[in-house]
């Protein structure tokens, strides 16, 4: 009988030579590649905030995962929780129902713990959907010239930063989270990686003595001419000064730098531009639909918790109680019927059989919209949700409505 258990440090080599082959994109190829990671993850093994666990056939490990606890920004408040990693299985055991048994038990595990969400980078988005994580945040990817990035009327002078930074960018990357719906907290270990990683070099705008923007990014030879140069980067930036202080470093750097690459979580970034056409310069449609940048769905959320993250999501309903009928067929003890009355904004769960409005929608798609990533109109008009009354859409939509999207910038 398959048995779940959690994992000890001299079974992390024989995770890693199973994932190995689950993930060929680390390059675990040979013993001092195994090794490497091995000792990486040993250093951080007996953290409380991740465990290893291991599904066995008898003493056979056939699959593997790793558990994360996390702390959330969850619409300017902190919530607890789990994420998931490293899921893999034994390549002589495919098709065996070992990822979706590995999955179960994670995520009662961690309604047993209590935390309301769930969480994971989907290399399967189907396989997760029907488990019921829903779509969550996005990433826009934009391949330009330096030339075509704003020139600031005014100089701001970037300067190098490393590991005597430290503090400074560990309370950089706090101020980030703490602004940012669905971030979590930057480990300062990962951190001092980024400080010290060889190849990548680290900048930053500091105004009054307050970090307002960084950018890491590698350098590498345009292959076709050994000329010029191509960079890949990522910009972080607190406020508007610290985006105009980093777009104007890069537009400094066209004399040199024939390409640059980057991603960002913000939908609309083009308007920062002064010139949007992606380098390749396609036309998507016609007349004019210039290719601008290529987008990418990333962590994908499921509710444990509905009524929970319903209490906690900001909300200016009042004197309304709304019937949630909630499909859910991977986990059993997900609340699936309830009533949530609304006084002056004020959410709780109402003890009555009395309601106003009813809504009836998947766990996946419930998970979506309650982390807001889509709203109810959206859903309604792609027919993944049902509303006993349709008149209530445009006040439901205004009620819920906030600014932002989920954005999550942590790789686990």
């Amino acid at each position: 009988m398959p048995e779940i258990r959690e994992l000890t440090k001299k079974q992390i080599r024989n995770v890693l030579i199973l994932s190995s082959k689950a993930y060929p994109m680390m390059e675990l190829f040979s013993d001092k590649k195994i090794e490497e990671l091995e000792q990486r993850i040993l250093r951080d093994f007996d953290l409380e905030t991740r465990k290893w666990y291991g599904l066995f056939e008898d003493k056979t490990l056939l699959g593997s995962m790793l558990i994360y606890e996390f702390t959330v920004n969850y619409y300017g408040k902190e919530i607890k929780a789990s994420g998931v990693g490293f899921v893999a299985v034994d390549f002589l055991h495919k098709k065996q129902k070992i990822s979706k048994q590995l999955l179960h038990f994670y995520l009662t595990y961690s309604m047993s713990k209590k935390y309301p969400l769930a969480m994971l980078h989907a290399f399967r988005p189907d396989f997760y959907k029907k488990m019921g994580f829903g779509y969550g945040t996005s990433c826009f990817s934009y391949v330009t010239h330096p030339i075509r990035l704003p020139k600031a009327d005014k100089h701001y002078q970037m300067e190098y930063l490393n590991f005597s930074d430290k503090e400074e960018v560990v309370y950089f990357f706090d101020e980030i989270y703490r602004n940012n719906h669905g971030m979590i907290p930057r480990n300062p270990k990962d951190i001092e990686m980024l400080l010290e990683a060889p190849g990548l070099t680290t900048v930053g705008y500091r105004e009054n003595g307050r970090l307002l923007a960084l950018l890491y990014f590698g350098l590498r030879a345009d292959e076709s001419t050994n000329e010029t140069t191509k960079m890949k980067l990522e910009i972080l930036f607190v406020n508007s000064t610290g985006l105009k202080a980093s777009l104007n470093f890069l537009n400094s750097q066209s004399d040199q730098v024939s390409e640059i690459a980057f991603s960002t979580p913000f939908k609309n970034f083009y308007y920062n531009l002064a010139d949007i056409r992606a380098l390749d310069g396609r036309i998507l449609r016609e007349p004019g639909f210039h290719h601008t940048y290529d987008a990418g769905m990333g962590i994908m959320y499921r509710s444990l918790d509905p009524i929970k993250l319903l209490l906690k999501r900001p909300c200016t309903l009042d004197k309304l109680k709304i019937r949630f009928l909630i499909t859910d067929s991977f986990v059993e003890e997900t609340a699936k019927d309830f009533i949530i009355e609304w006084k002056e904004g004020k959410a709780s769960k109402s003890k009555g059989k009395k309601y106003d409005l009813e809504m009836r929608l998947d766990i996946s798609d419930f998970s979506s919209w309650i982390m807001n990533s889509i709203d109810l109109t959206t859903l309604h008009q792609y027919g993944l949700v049902e509303i006993s009354d349709e008149a209530y859409l445009s006040v439901l939509n205004q009620a819920f409505y906030y600014q932002q999207g989920p954005i999550c910038l942590q790789r686990f």
